[in-house]
């Protein structure tokens, strides 16, 4: 599929998105959409093991959401569009692969939910800014952010940050569990790919699995957490690298893990 404000690139089993609508990738309904689609596609990609989502610009991830669109918009407007942005990053968490947010730039709004739906947070140190400023502007998150970063960083950080629209640096949002991890804007791409690659090299099937397990029962009473468990044990136990990894245990030698 042709996409106007992004590009997919494969290498190996990972799999990267660079986003590139200028100036900062701001998101309007065009752009969520094709956000929405380009996701769908990476989860229906059985070779990758490992989606890398990652800004094409300079200084900005995504910087958060096209306020002119925005501005327009009535009632239901709004809501379908909070509806679009939600699904498409529920698209993230449902995906049975690992996905990394590769923040290269300023996240905020939209762009901080986005990273949150991701299960890495990678971002670079300097200057860039994180966080939900919509208080500010006299909005609320929509698409998702008072729901994940609670979850993320706790209740009462995150309502202090949302309440006064606070934005942190990189260094502070790695201090209380936003992001996962520092990299020198130098060696960025490089030490992204890299991680992603590692990730890669494993059991990718049994990676899908376990993150729907822990997404899917994460939320429910125990019993029935636990049977969410089973039923993907189960499925991945039909699984080649399950049985390569097992063999390769009996056999005393490291397993060659094919994603299948």
């Amino acid at each position: 599929m042709a996409y106007q404000f992004l590009t997919m690139k494969t290498e190996g089993r990972v799999l990267t998105i660079s986003l590139n609508r200028p100036p900062t990738n701001p998101l309007n309904g065009e752009f969520g959409l094709e956000l929405f689609n380009a996701f769908t596609e990476a989860g229906q990609m059985d070779d990758i093991a490992v989606v890398v989502i990652t800004s094409a610009l300079e200084k900005a991830f995504i910087a958060g959401a096209d306020i002119k669109e925005m501005v327009a918009q009535d009632p239901a407007a709004a809501e379908n569009f909070s509806k679009l942005l939600q699904e498409t990053n529920s698209t993230l968490t449902r995906m049975k692969k690992i996905v990394i947010a590769a923040i290269n730039g300023h996240a905020l709004g939209g762009g901080c939910e986005l990273a949150m739906a991701c299960d890495y947070r990678l971002m670079t140190s300097g200057k860039a800014f994180i966080g939900l400023p919509e208080a500010g502007l006299g909005i609320i998150p929509g698409a998702g952010g008072t729901q994940r970063l609670p979850r993320l960083i706790g209740l009462t950080k995150a309502l202090d940050m949302l309440l006064r629209g606070k934005t942190v640096t990189p260094q502070e949002a790695l201090e209380i569990g936003l992001v996962d991890r520092l990299i020198a804007p130098e060696n960025f791409q490089e030490e992204v790919l890299t991680f992603a690659t590692q990730l890669a090299s494993g059991a990718g099937k049994a990676l899908g699995y376990i993150k729907a397990a822990v997404h899917e029962g994460i939320d429910l009473p125990m019993d029935q957490a636990l049977a969410v468990e089973r039923k993907y044990s189960a499925e991945n136990s039909t699984t080649y690298d399950a049985g390569e990894g097992l063999t390769a245990f009996i056999e005393k030698r490291k397993p060659v893990f094919l994603n299948r």
